[in-house]
């Protein structure tokens, strides 16, 4: 936002749904929320937030019980940033809600190990990319999952 720069881990949930065909391709639908709560001048209770959804599609090849994924991801989004200057208690007495929707897109790389015929333990890092307030907002994210098989 316009106040500070905003560097910070974040906490988030969300899920996938995949489908693999023809041997070596997937596609589907992606989705969830990120969180970072971040110091400001007077405050620890600034956020902000990305929420996104959308379609994805990629390569995916499997080994043994390994399967390898690489997807690229559009789909919409919303920001949403509470910057707090100033509080007094559970007051705020001086703060800017910002809310903007906004594409996002990132690339999707995963790494799927198979527990059992319908259990998989995945791990993926993901880049979100979208715009807030005229400017680039990146969310680098390491996620960890369980996916059901049918």
């Amino acid at each position: 936002n316009q106040h500070q720069k905003i560097e910070d881990r974040c906490f988030g949930l969300g899920g996938i749904l995949r489908f693999y065909f023809f041997g070596y391709f997937t596609a589907g639908i992606y989705g969830g929320t990120q969180r970072t709560y971040y110091i400001s001048s007077d405050s620890e209770n600034s956020y902000i937030s990305l929420g996104y959804g959308g379609p994805f599609v990629g390569f995916s090849i499997k080994h043994k019980k390994l399967r390898y994924t690489a997807a690229f991801f559009v789909g919409r989004g919303s920001v949403k940033n509470l910057h707090i200057e100033s509080q007094n208690g559970n007051t705020l007495t001086d703060a800017y809600l910002y809310y903007e929707k906004t594409p996002v897109i990132s690339p999707i790389i995963s790494v799927d190990f198979q527990l059992s015929k319908r259990l998989v333990l995945t791990s993926q890092i993901v880049y979100h990319t979208a715009i807030f307030h005229d400017d680039k907002l990146y969310n680098p994210t390491f996620q960890m999952g369980l996916l059901f098989n049918r």
